[in-house]
């Protein structure tokens, strides 16, 4: 009888492969299910709505690989209270800096970045809807500071 060239995958192998599929798909899931409170527009679609509804809106400047971003939206964006003042009382827009990623980005996200001079992530300006800055937020700041500059854009 002859031998087999084949080696078999050992059993812990598999199992542990089959563990970490199941915790990638219940992390996939869970983010999935802790969808922004707050209803981000793309640019175009934020200068639309603002120019019809008159409302102030709120550019949130970030980055993916930026941690006090990713902060932000859990201690701010993710605040049911917040979301809903934000979604009532403006015109949300999320600007996703791409520089890193992909060595450029949208010329929409560029003339934005530019005409508010955001240097860093992430950066809140508050503008009214012909793009006149209200209020201005750089950094991640605490829920108090968010809520006082939030006012000062009203």
């Amino acid at each position: 009888m002859a031998q087999s060239n084949q080696r078999s995958i050992p059993v812990w192998l598999l199992a542990l492969a089959a563990v970490l599929l199941v915790a990638r798909i219940v992390t996939y899931v869970t983010k999935a299910e802790v969808a922004d409170q707050v209803s981000w527009l793309t640019i175009e679609q934020g200068l639309a709505r603002a120019r019809t509804t008159n409302k102030p809106i709120l550019y949130d400047f970030t980055a993916d690989w930026c941690a006090p971003c990713h902060q932000l939206d859990a201690e701010i964006f993710q605040d049911v209270q917040f979301a809903r003042t934000i979604n009532e009382t403006f015109v949300p827009v999320r600007v996703v800096d791409r520089k890193q990623e992909e060595g450029r980005n949208t010329p929409a996200v560029a003339a934005l970045q530019k005409r508010y001079g955001v240097n860093g992530f992430p950066t809140l300006v508050f503008a009214d809807p012909n793009g006149a800055e209200r209020a201005r937020m750089e950094g991640f700041r605490d829920a108090k500071e968010f809520e006082r500059v939030m006012e000062q854009a009203r």
